[in-house]
């Protein structure tokens, strides 16, 4: 029976790693409690809800996911990230600069890019970017 326990216990650890918008329709409808530095405007593109899509090389990988904002003149980012080993996750309305095709975390090393038309994740320190997919909340 511990066995049986450990396995369910495994595959519900599993299904709330994989990466799905983590972010509800209702949290983008709250008012934001911080906005984005604006270095330069946004390209239209980085607008709406994105999330990273998981990386192969990796076994219990983080999940990001975002969801570019504008509120009048201003924009604001919400953002969800887990990680893919201790679970702890960080929700809510977070600092970001925007520089034209660039979002960058001011929280934490992430920098989101666009190339080619889709947006790209890519981590402080590391030479690999993943494409972010976008989504609906």
């Amino acid at each position: 029976m511990p066995r049986l326990a450990a396995l369910l216990c495994l595959v519900a650890l599993t299904v709330l790693a994989v990466p799905a918008l983590a972010i509800d329709k209702k949290d983008l409808q709250t008012e934001p409690t911080v906005y984005a530095r604006v270095v330069e405007t946004p390209d239209p593109a980085l607008l709406g809800c994105f999330t990273r899509v998981r990386p192969s090389e990796f076994k219990r990988p983080n999940t990001y996911s975002l969801c570019l904002v504008q509120r009048g003149d201003k924009y604001a980012v919400f953002y969800d990230w887990r990680d893919g080993k201790t679970y702890e996750s960080h929700t809510g309305w977070m600092p970001f600069s925007i520089m034209k095709d660039r979002l960058t975390s001011d929280t934490e090393p992430s920098s989101y890019i666009l190339k080619d038309g889709e947006l790209w994740h890519s981590y402080a320190g590391r030479d690999s970017t993943h494409r972010m997919r976008r989504e609906t909340p």
